[in-house]
C-alpha cells in the first residue's frame, strides 16, 4: 500500500476512532437513561402498591375494631365510638353500619334517609370488599372508596391510594387485579393502562416510559414522559463523555502507532514476509573463455502490491539489523528452487548461487531449508551454490563449522566482495571456500590510475595460489573483460552481459546466449554469485 493510501486510511480510521466512541457514549447514555427511568418508575409503582395496601390496611384495622366491639345498635354511645375510631385512624374519612344493606348510621349519626350499599364489589383478601364511587354511602362526586366487611364499611378518599411523593414528573395509578382502574393521578391512555394492569411490565413507546407491579390485591403503575429520559441522558452524558474522550484518544493513539508501524520499514518488511512478496531475479554468470552462460546469481527483489519496488540496498541491511534476514533467505531459497528446478535438471552444468547473511551462517538453519526444498526435485546439491560475504566470518569457528557441513552436503562455497573487509590469506586457507568473487570496486579500477588497481592483481594471484576459481563482478566494458581473461579469471558477470532478469527472461537469455556454442572443452563452472543485493 502506498504511503499516501496508508495516510488516507489512517486519517479515516482516526476520524472514526475520534467520533465513534463519542457516538457510543451518547448511545450508551441514552440506553442507560431508559434503564434508569424504567427502574425509577418500577420503584414508584412498588411504592404506590405499598401505599394502597397501607391505606386499605388502615381501613381494615378500623373495621376490625368496630366489629370486635359489636357496635350494631347505633346508640349515642355507638356513634361517639365510631367518631373516635374515625378520628384516630389515618386515611379513614367515615365509618358506616348497615342492616340488610340499608345504612342505619355512620360516624355523623343515625341515618334517616333510605340509603343502601350499591355498586359491584371488588373482592379483596381475607373476605373484604372494595366499592368505588362511594358505594351508595357517599356522593359519587366525592370519589370515595368503600372498604366493607359484612355490615361494616370504612370510607376513604381514593387519592389516598396514590399520594406518593415523587422527584420527577410522573403519573401514578392503582387498579384491581382483574384490571379495573381504581385511581389514576392524571390522564393516561386507557389501552396503556389496561396493558400495565394486566401484567407486570416495564418499557417505553414513542412518547412515554412505564413500569407496573402486582401485589396480593392491586396492580400499580407509573408512567413518565420521554422528556424525562432526555434529562437523564444529559446527566449520564456528563459521566460517559470523559470515558468516550479517553477511549477516542486511546484509539487515535493506537491508529497512529499502527500507521507508523505500517509506514515504517519494519512493519513493511514483516508484512512482506508474511505475504511472501519477495522474489528472485537472476543475473547471468558468463564463462569468460567461451562466452557461455553457465549459471546465475539469485538477486532478491521486493515488488509491492501497488506496483512499486523497494531497493535491496534499503531493506536488506535493515532486515539484517532487525533479525528478519533469515526469514527472507528462506523465502529466496524456496523461490529459487521453485523457479529453477526444471531448468537445473535439464541443464546439469547450470549453477545457481544464493547469498547467505552472517545471521544465516551463524544459525545454520539454511541447511535444513535447502535440503527440504531440494527433496524430490532431481536437482543435484552441487547445482546450488552458497555465497558468504566477509562479514559472515566474524565468528570464524562457527562459520567454519556451518560451511563445512554445507560443503560436505555437496554445495560449493563462495566468498563475496573479497578485499573489502578483513579477509586474509590465512583465513581463506582455513575455510571450506572454493570460489572467490572479485568485488566490483576492483574491477572498476582495472586500467585506471587508482590505488585499488594495484590490489586487483594481488587478489587474483592469491586465488590462483589457493586454487580458487574466480568470478569478477560488475564487468561493464570489453576492456575489463579482456584483462580479466588474460589474468586467468574464469567467470564474470555484469551489465556488459545482462542485468538481473526475471526467471522467464533469464531462461530466454540463457538459451539465446548458448545457442550454437559447443559444450565440449569448457571447464565445468562453479557457478557463484554475489549476494541478495
Amino acid at each position: 500500500m502506498r504511503r499516501n493510501s496508508v495516510l488516507a486510511v489512517a486519517f479515516g480510521l482516526a476520524i472514526c476512532a475520534g467520533v465513534l466512541p463519542l457516538l457510543a457514549a451518547y448511545y450508551i447514555s441514552r440506553e442507560r437513561a431508559f434503564v434508569l427511568e424504567r427502574r425509577h418508575l418500577a420503584d414508584y409503582a412498588e411504592w404506590t402498591l405499598q401505599r394502597a395496601d397501607l391505606n386499605i390496611s388502615r381501613a381494615r384495622t378500623a373495621l376490625e375494631t368496630v366489629m370486635s366491639e359489636q357496635r350494631e345498635t347505633c346508640s349515642a354511645a355507638d356513634i361517639t365510638r365510631l367518631q373516635e375510631i374515625t378520628t384516630a385512624t389515618l386515611s379513614v374519612e367515615e365509618i358506616a353500619i348497615t342492616n340488610g344493606g340499608r345504612v342505619i348510621c355512620n360516624s355523623w349519626g343515625p341515618m334517616r334517609d333510605e340509603e343502601h350499599v350499591s355498586g359491584e364489589p371488588i373482592p379483596l383478601s381475607d373476605g373484604y370488599m372494595l366499592r368505588l364511587n362511594g358505594g351508595g354511602l357517599s356522593d359519587p362526586s366525592q370519589g370515595m372508596l368503600v372498604v366493607s366487611h359484612g355490615e361494616f364499611h370504612a370510607l376513604l378518599k381514593r387519592e389516598r391510594l396514590v399520594d406518593v411523593l415523587h422527584d420527577t414528573p410522573m403519573l401514578l395509578g392503582i387498579a384491581s387485579l382483574s384490571g379495573q382502574p381504581i385511581m389514576v393521578s392524571g390522564d393516561a391512555d386507557p389501552a396503556l393502562v389496561s396493558r400495565l394492569v394486566s401484567q407486570q411490565v416495564s418499557g417505553f413507546n414513542e412518547s412515554e416510559v412505564f413500569s407496573s407491579r402486582r401485589g396480593k390485591d392491586f396492580a400499580a403503575f407509573a408512567i413518565s414522559s420521554r422528556s424525562v429520559v432526555d434529562w437523564r441522558t444529559d446527566g449520564q452524558l456528563w459521566k460517559m463523555i470523559p470515558i468516550g474522550i479517553g477511549v477516542s484518544l486511546a484509539l487515535i493513539a493506537l491508529v497512529v502507532w499502527i500507521s507508523r508501524q505500517r509506514l515504517s520499514l519494519a512493519g513493511e518488511l514483516m508484512t512482506g514476509i508474511r505475504r511472501k512478496e519477495f522474489v528472485a531475479h537472476y543475473q547471468p554468470i558468463i564463462e569468460l573463455s567461451t562466452g557461455r552462460c553457465v549459471g546465475a546469481e539469485a538477486l532478491i527483489r521486493w515488488p509491492r502490491p501497488d506496483g512499486s519496488t523497494v531497493r535491496p540496498d534499503h531493506f536488506i541491511p535493515f532486515a539484517e539489523d532487525h533479525g528478519m534476514i533469515g526469514q527472507i533467505t528462506e523465502l529466496v531459497i524456496g523461490n529459487v528452487i521453485a523457479n529453477m528446478k526444471t531448468a537445473l535438471v535439464e541443464h546439469r552444468d547450470m549453477h545457481i548461487a544464493i547469498n547467505l547473511s552472517p545471521e544465516d551462517v551463524e544459525s545454520g538453519h539454511f541447511l535444513t531449508v535447502v535440503s527440504d526444498a531440494l527433496k524430490h526435485t532431481g536437482v543435484e546439491t552441487s547445482q546450488i551454490w552458497l555465497e558468504v560475504t566477509e562479514r559472515g566470518f566474524i565468528h570464524a569457528d562457527i562459520a567454519r563449522a556451518t560451511l563445512t557441513k554445507a560443503r560436505d552436503a555437496g554445495h560449493v562455497i563462495a566468498i563475496d566482495d573479497f578485499g573489502t573487509g578483513y579477509s586474509s590469506l590465512s583465513l581463506l586457507e582455513s575455510l571450506p571456500v572454493s570460489v572467490l568473487k572479485i568485488d566490483k570496486s576492483f574491477v572498476d579500477a582495472i586500467g585506471q590510475n587508482a590505488a585499488t588497481s594495484l590490489v586487483t592483481p594481488h587478489i587474483i594471484e592469491m586465488a590462483h595460489s589457493l586454487k580458487l576459481e574466480m568470478v569478477a563482478e560488475g564487468i561493464e566494458t570489453v576492456e575489463q573483460e579482456a584483462i580479466l581473461v588474460q589474468s586467468g579469471v574464469q567467470y564474470g558477470q555484469g551489465w556488459l552481459y545482462s542485468k538481473a532478469l526475471p526467471f522467464d527472461e533469464f531462461m530466454a537469455f540463457y538459451k539465446k546466449r548458448n545457442a550454437g556454442l559447443e559444450d565440449g572443452g569448457a571447464a565445468v563452472p562453479v557457478g557463484a554469485a554475489s549476494g541478495n543485493v
